[in-house]
């Protein structure tokens, strides 16, 4: 009786050589396009888009600290009149328990960006309130940016 053992001749071999050099060239050719548009969604490279995360962040870092004096220079007049004395002294007071998320934003204009922000506040019991909102921030003059839509 003949034991069936798993031969392969030179015909066969050969051509799962050369369905392996095809996947591997497939593979080395689509990486460096999906590894391009990857950096590209993930890495801003609009200078005044730093610019304006920058301010968005000092600004909502004043917010965390309850520090109106740090805050209220970022503050357009637009926002200001937009806004009671009473409301933009409510969004510096409260609870000392405080912190912030700033998502990635997006352009509005050449001078205008928007910043999705969690702000997270905790009450009296210790519990945190989350809230979803946005920050408009707009170039005023020659590299100064500013806060012109408040959270």
């Amino acid at each position: 009786m003949h034991s069936r053992t798993a031969r392969t001749t030179p015909r066969v071999r050969g051509v799962r050589f050369v369905f392996l050099v095809a996947i591997s060239v497939a593979l080395a050719l689509s990486l460096p396009s999906w590894a391009k548009k990857r950096k590209t969604l993930s890495t801003p490279t609009d200078v005044n888009y730093t610019a304006a995360l920058a301010t968005a962040n000092r600004f909502l870092a004043a917010w965390q600290n309850n520090d109106q004096e740090a805050g209220l220079p970022l503050i357009t007049n637009r926002a200001k009149h937009q806004s009671t004395e009473a409301d933009i002294d409510a969004l510096f007071s409260g609870s000392s328990a405080r912190a912030f998320e700033i998502a990635h934003g997006r352009q509005l204009s050449r001078s205008r960006y928007q910043f999705p922000v969690l702000l997270l506040q905790a009450d009296e019991s210790g519990r945190a309130r989350r809230r979803f909102t946005g920050i408009v921030i707009i170039e005023t003059g020659k590299n100064d940016w500013a806060v012109d839509k408040l959270p």
